[in-house]
């Protein structure tokens, strides 16, 4: 046991103890430090995401012709490992949890209502996430993680007015915990806004803690000095979220990239003796024993050119096309033909180095090596994508919770005390598996009228349905049961009938006191349903 502990790598840890409003430049050097180490990782991680990989082995003295097919032999399918995932990678929606802290909102007219409520379907932080443009911009967080392991998030909350969210350079910023494993937010981040020029124009360093923002001057010397006052954030932790793909118990990170790269080194290699088979033996080779060439001639003397390190006479080369025919005065010259090597060989192992990395970075083969697959039933390609769509539930496991503290993050900074203590909320992401339209509508129909499913409940399981649309469909389906119980008929005068046959509202909402000298109507019939009055 002590020499498990012993042996165990140091964490860089934060330090609790530092005086909140105060930077310690200390630990800002030493996060630079191990920056520059993960930087090292993230390079090499970087580069097999754009093709600049390990070329295929060769001999050292091999010639340009087989240095160029070294380059053409590279076959990346890093992009596919990353961009697979993050495009069925979609949050369409965050639903708040009962948990929090109802606060009471008093309106401009003296009406209350629970604080963060509004009269829009979508809670604050979901408004905040659509105000952000983070529909599009969420791919980059998913794809980061994917690539390096993880990414980062910040919540900019210094202009109250405009909380913007803010992706963070994975290659740039490094996050100390105190509990790398156990803890929600970090204790310390540092990120790199930009590199210095000259000793005259440093670079940029932005440190946040759980009290309070730094901004710091990044000299080429690798010091930092702060630059400024530090500005407290207000929030009640750290404001940046960290997105993760693979994480251990020791809180280290991984993504898809890493552990595929000897994979994608074997798929090269493989691809290379293909090529280099292709290009100097996939084809038949005609011999000629004892065809007698002609020989070089000087054109001023007539006289056979001598080459000048065999002094022997130089032949002229033998054209062999489809052509021309051989034939020779010496009858006893012999002509043969060696046959192509078999490609087939070849070909299966570049097949099967593909396949073994689709295995290993459970992936569906056939996504991997572009093949098609035909005459085949839907159970049995939804078998062939079982192992991808558990990997694919697994990043929406992670990532839907480090989203999820994201939207807290953003309540918060909107002042919203229910949406910063909803720990019950959800994610909802986009169904986006291949799935037959009719089948499913036959599903959820069977679901709603066998199991009593409620039948606003199956809305959001319709194959690529919207936020938008469901409140879209949640307010046609108000009007709709309005126009059932007022016995009206749809049509262009369908909106003026349902305003004129609706019972009169006061400003006064349901759940706060009756406002002193409130309308007080008489109660009438109207299509034999009982309205207004109180």
């Amino acid at each position: 046991m002590h020499e498990f502990v012993e042996s165990q790598p140091d964490l860089p840890y934060a330090q609790p103890e530092q005086t909140p409003g105060t930077l310690d430049l200390e630990l800002v050097k030493e996060m630079r430090q191990t920056l520059r180490k993960d930087n090292q990782r993230f390079t090499l991680f970087r580069d097999y995401l754009d093709g600049k990989q390990l070329a295929p082995y060769a001999p050292r003295d091999a010639q340009e012709q087989i240095k160029d097919m070294q380059k053409r032999s590279i076959t990346n399918l890093m992009p596919l490992l990353v961009n697979l995932p993050s495009q069925v990678l979609f949050v369409d929606g965050y639903r708040r949890g009962q948990a929090g802290t109802f606060g009471m909102t008093v309106e401009a007219d003296g009406s209350s209502r629970p604080a963060g409520q509004s009269d829009d379907k979508y809670s604050s932080e979901y408004q905040c996430w659509q105000r952000n443009g983070m529909d599009a911009r969420q791919a980059v967080i998913y794809r980061a993680a994917l690539t390096y392991g993880h990414s980062f998030v910040h919540v900019n909350n210094l202009d109250p007015e405009d909380i913007r969210i803010e992706i963070l350079p994975t290659r740039h910023t490094i996050a100390f915990y105190e509990d790398p494993v156990n803890d929600r937010r970090p204790a310390v981040v540092l990120t790199l806004k930009s590199q210095p020029k000259t000793e005259s124009v440093p670079g940029l360093a932005v440190v946040w803690d759980a009290t309070h923002r730094y901004e710091l001057d990044y000299k080429l010397d690798g010091t930092f000095t702060q630059r400024g006052e530090a500005v407290a954030h207000g929030l009640s932790g750290c404001p940046v979220v960290r997105y993760h793909c693979y994480m251990d118990d020791e809180g280290n990170t991984a993504g898809v990239i890493e552990p595929a790269i000897a994979s994608q080194d074997r798929v090269n290699q493989a691809v290379f003796s293909t090529n280099i088979t292709s290009d100097f033996g996939a084809f038949k080779v005609r011999t000629a024993a004892g065809l007698q060439p002609g020989f070089k001639m000087d054109p001023k003397t007539g006289e056979p050119l001598l080459d000048p390190v065999t002094n022997l006479p130089i032949p002229e080369p033998i054209v062999v096309s489809q052509a021309k025919m051989l034939v020779s005065d010496n009858p006893e010259t012999k002509f043969g033909q060696l046959d192509e090597t078999p490609l087939a060989g070849y070909l299966l192992a570049e097949e099967q180095a593909m396949k073994n990395m689709a295995a290993l970075s459970q992936f569906p083969a056939h996504a991997m090596m572009g093949s098609t697959v035909a005459n085949i039933s839907a159970e049995a390609l939804s078998a062939l994508e079982a192992q991808w769509w558990r990997f694919v539930e697994a990043l929406q496991h992670q990532f839907g919770e480090s989203t999820e503290e994201l939207n807290r993050l953003v309540a918060e900074a909107l002042h919203d005390e229910v949406g910063a203590h909803s720990y019950g909320g959800e994610v909802r992401w986009r169904d986006l598996t291949a799935k037959a339209f009719s089948a499913v509508m036959d599903g959820l129909g069977k679901m709603v009228q066998m199991l009593g499913v409620p039948r606003k409940g199956a809305w959001a399981m319709v194959p690529g349905v919207t936020a938008g649309d469901l409140q879209d469909w949640d307010r046609l389906h108000e009007e709709e049961q309005e126009e059932a119980a007022f016995g009206l008929t749809s049509g262009p005068q369908a909106a003026s009938q349902r305003q004129a046959a609706r019972p009169y509202e006061p400003p006064t909402p349901s759940f706060g006191p009756a406002k002193q000298g409130a309308l007080s109507l008489p109660r009438i019939e109207v299509g034999g349903v009982s309205v207004g009055g109180r």
